[in-house]
């Protein structure tokens, strides 16, 4: 047998492990932090958009208004295997105090954004690694597919036949971080700062709705014939991941995506005071939606709780 026989059936047998250790370090490290959950679909058009739980003006009126209850639809979204464990959900309702309210709602999610953020940031580093070497070899190494096809998947980036770079560049442009300043006050203005029937119940904190039958909470307000719910999560973890990922991959916040990407480009602060502006279709108010999210993140200066552009 010659040598280059033997070369040969060296890299063959060597091929298939470095797959392995290649795609496993990726997979564990990135793909599994921010998984889909599948059984629940948020808006994808025009006549499937939410109508805000919470309509206030100011902080004080949604500090001040209270969701309706009614009894739960017993269903439960799959878990994510990367929730953090955030502790006991506070009893928001119960704190008087407005500044303490507050204070308390800020530090029981900033640790659960902070997570998704930082998962979302391994993905995109992965990505950026890979698309530099697309670069300076022209071709996709076999492992490098693979963790490429799987977050392809993940972010719903349609790919036909063979990667391209504006798959990748498309994938860069969805597998991004939100701002820690426009989480928060998405989820105060929506959850009525976790005092909403959803936000107890459901821990349900940005009114994200879903379309199978007893996926979540009836709403109370629901037009005849419509057939949504309110979405339910295992933990309000699993509801920041899924918000995330919402946000990241439904057609109706391409504009927001673009802003970010845009932000990238320039080298610019990825903010939440900007990026609302690409949350036009999340409210049925649209435009007031958004001036009311810019308020809050301005008044409360969530700004703050941003580290320039990683979360």
């Amino acid at each position: 047998m010659g040598p280059e026989l033997i070369m040969k059936w060296i890299k063959l047998a060597i091929l298939p492990i470095l797959l392995l250790l290649t795609l496993g370090i990726y997979v564990l490290d990135s793909v599994d932090s921010i998984n889909s959950i599948d059984s629940i679909n948020s808006i994808n058009n025009e006549e499937e958009q939410k109508i805000a739980e919470v309509a206030s003006e100011n902080d004080t009126a949604i500090l001040n208004n209270s969701a309706s209850s009614s009894t739960l639809v017993p269903a439960q979204a799959p878990a994510l295997t990367s929730a953090i464990n955030a502790g006991p959900k506070p009893e928001f309702a119960k704190i008087r105090d407005v500044k303490e309210k507050k204070k308390i709602f800020f530090e029981y999610m900033l640790p659960m954004i902070r997570q998704t953020n930082a998962a979302v940031l391994t993905q995109r580093e992965s990505i950026l690694t890979i698309q530099q070497k697309f670069i300076n070899n022209g071709k996709i190494e076999p492992a490098d597919q693979l963790v490429l096809d799987e977050l392809l998947d993940t972010y719903h980036v349609d790919v036909e036949d063979e990667i391209t770079m504006a798959h990748i560049t498309e994938l860069l442009s969805r597998c991004d971080i939100v701002p820690a300043g426009l989480i928060l006050a998405q989820s105060a203005n929506e959850s009525a700062w976790g005092t909403s029937r959803f936000a107890v119940k459901a821990n349900n904190f940005f009114g994200l709705w879903c379309f199978r039958r007893g996926c979540g909470l009836t709403p109370t307000d629901r037009n005849d014939g419509a057939s949504h719910e309110v979405a339910k999560f295992e933990t309000v973890s699993h509801g920041v991941n899924y918000y995330v990922k919402t946000i990241n991959t439904n057609n109706a916040y391409k504009n927001l995506r673009k802003i970010r990407a845009d932000l990238r480009a320039e080298n610019k602060t990825i903010t939440g005071t900007v990026l609302a502006e690409g949350l036009l279709r999340y409210s049925e108010r649209g435009k007031a939606y958004v001036k009311e999210i810019q308020s809050m993140i301005r008044y409360n200066k969530l700004s703050r709780y941003n580290l320039d552009n990683r979360a």
